[in-house]
């Protein structure tokens, strides 16, 4: 009830006054979707013109490219067609690898092979996020024996890390082992001491060096002392926290990780082109005399060793986000959340997304997360990324000489940001326009003297223009609205409200809830100036199924689809009316 109150609150002091956010152009959406997907986004001539800026602004990037390569690509999971498919090859290449580059082309993935670990977690059924990791890999007690002392500051409390902690750079644990300096030469002039021969580690994988294998993990993964508890506030990102799930994995199947991913992830989705060790050099891009391509990671393959296409990755992303992974509808959702905050305001990290918030990709500057992952190689940089609110996926790989000075793991990120900002604002428009012709217009029930339009404008939604429940004009009448019935003639400055799709619906009907905006832009400037959190006043997230009537919730709209998806009633469910819809914008408009 506690929360009740502080909500109620809120509400009942932003209630007294009209509307607007500048930050979210006077609105302020729940955290999600704020209209369904556009299902025939390729076929709007705002995605047409906003792929063309695209492509434009791609061709004068990579004109300065005499060494790199360029590979992206952008899909819908409702078309068969990519909306943007791009590639750029560069006159100057390996003779070893593809002559040409398109969205069959591999390139090495590296960290972006994470997402295949966490997967292979969560296919284990019988297995827990939550479960300490020792219970698979009762191994990792003994490195105890190599530390410094057996202290908190310098043992890592294997106990006490979970899978989960390790998915999501929760564990504190060390980065690595295998960037270590020693075996690559004399760093004295740098100021580190001499080396101690019968420490040498002697192995990385890297510049033609013996990889690292599992026995050197563990006789002397030990020797890193953690840097931070299990679950700290700030993520630690750690390469060696997935090779340690690459062993849970093992423990568990009784299988080779590689062996497992490719048979039980790659081979059901068809990913032809995605392999765990190098391919024949013809089917990649080899930058000039590069030899990061045929670098070996060892005990490392879960971290990083994966190669794959453009192609591959958009049917993996595509996978995702149909649920076709073995993983239930839920099971996908709940992966699809953070874990931890990071010192970035805009990144959060998930299990082992990379979440980026940001408000400045979408035409009504409200907040939409990214799903991604990134991975560096040296030579190879790419990004894969989801957009759950638009039912999109999106891969971004880079790779150039590094002599060369051209293509950097920044490169990748420009990239995926510039196609986010170019392109998502016509499949945002299209989405618009999809949904205008499929819930837009009026609705009426001429025995109740009920109606509801709904129109588009600028802002995200729809726009409940109109709302008249038994002859009462609900938008006018609002403030009055209490737990204490308090009847107030109506304002001649209202409220006003929006309506946002939820993500529970059925095959022919999709559920709806409305929501008003609150107050001023001077009030709700200096209310802001007085609290600590920004935009602290955009409460909708507590404001969703407040007020019921025999308990069923005054906001809530159920919309009955015909077969071609498109709205033939609304059940304004705390009302207890339904509406049969009168006349599509379309029809309005004449």
């Amino acid at each position: 009830m506690g929360n009740f109150v502080n909500f109620a609150l809120l509400a009942a002091i932003a209630a007294k006054f009209t509307v607007s956010w500048a930050a979210l152009n006077g609105h302020c959406p729940p955290l999600g979707p704020v209209l369904p997907p556009p299902v025939s986004a390729s076929s709007s001539p705002a995605v047409a013109a906003s792929v063309a800026a695209f492509q434009q602004l791609m061709d004068q990037f990579t004109a300065q490219y005499n060494h790199s390569a360029v590979a992206i690509g952008l899909k819908s999971i409702h078309e068969d067609d990519y909306l943007v498919e791009y590639a750029f090859t560069p006159p100057n290449r390996d003779s070893r690898g593809a002559q040409k580059v398109d969205s069959n082309t591999v390139f090495r993935i590296a960290s972006v092979s994470k997402i295949f670990t966490v997967l292979a977690i969560l296919k284990l059924h019988d297995v827990r996020l939550d479960d300490p990791v020792t219970k698979y890999v009762p191994e990792l007690l003994a490195l105890s024996n190599e530390a410094r002392e057996n202290s908190a500051i310098w043992t890592v409390a294997w106990d006490e890390v979970t899978l989960g902690a390790l998915a999501s750079h929760l564990a504190g644990v060390g980065v690595d082992m295998m960037t270590d300096y020693t075996p690559f030469g004399d760093f004295t002039p740098y100021g580190f001491p001499p080396v101690n021969e019968s420490r040498l580690l002697g192995c990385s994988g890297f510049f033609g060096t013996l990889e690292c294998n599992r026995t050197v993990f563990f006789e002397r993964f030990g020797e890193r002392a953690p840097v931070q508890l299990p679950f700290s506030p700030n993520a630690v990102y750690s390469n060696a926290a997935f090779a340690i799930l690459g062993f849970a994995v093992e423990a568990v199947t009784n299988r080779s990780f590689n062996e497992f991913i490719k048979t039980e992830i790659w081979k059901p989705l068809n990913m032809t082109s995605t392999f765990a060790t190098k391919p024949d050099d013809a089917l990649g891009f080899i930058p000039t005399d590069d030899i990061w391509w045929n670098a070996t990671l060892g005990y490392g393959d879960p971290a990083g060793s994966a190669y794959s296409t453009v192609h591959d990755m958009t049917r993996f992303g595509e996978a995702i986000l149909r649920h076709e992974l073995g993983l239930s509808a839920s099971q996908t959702r709940k992966w699809l959340k953070p874990w931890s905050q990071t010192s970035s305001s805009g990144t959060l990290v998930g299990a082992p997304w990379e979440i980026y918030r940001v408000r400045n990709a979408t035409a009504d500057g409200r907040l939409i997360e990214l799903y991604t992952k990134a991975g560096d190689l040296i030579t190879y940089h790419s990004v894969f990324a989801l957009i759950p609110d638009y039912d999109l996926v999106a891969t971004v790989m880079v790779t150039g000489e590094l002599k060369a000075n051209e293509a950097r793991g920044i490169d990748a990120t420009v990239f995926l940001s510039k196609l986010v900002e170019t392109v998502l604002p016509g499949v945002e428009q299209a989405g618009r326009d999809e949904a205008d012709v499929a819930y837009g217009g009026t609705y009426r029930d001429e025995a109740t003297n009920s109606s509801l339009t709904l129109s588009q404008d600028d802002g995200p939604g729809f726009s409940i223009e109109s709302w008249i429940v038994r002859g009462v004009d609900v938008i006018a009448t609002w403030l009055g609205l209490s737990l204490i019935p308090s009847p107030v003639p109506p304002t001649s400055n209202p409220l006003k409200f929006r309506l946002y799709p939820t993500t529970v619906r059925t095959n022919n009907q999709t559920s709806w809830r409305s929501v008003s905006q609150t107050g001023p832009p001077e009030y709700i400037e200096k209310l802001e100036s007085l609290l600590l959190p920004p935009e602290t006043m955009c409460i909708t997230w507590g404001q969703l199924d407040r007020a019921t009537y025999m308990l069923q919730a005054q906001d809530h709209m159920v919309f009955t689809l015909d077969e071609q998806g498109r709205a033939t009633t609304v059940e304004l469910v705390g009302y207890a009316v339904t509406l049969a819809r009168q006349q599509t914008p379309a029809q309005e408009a004449k």
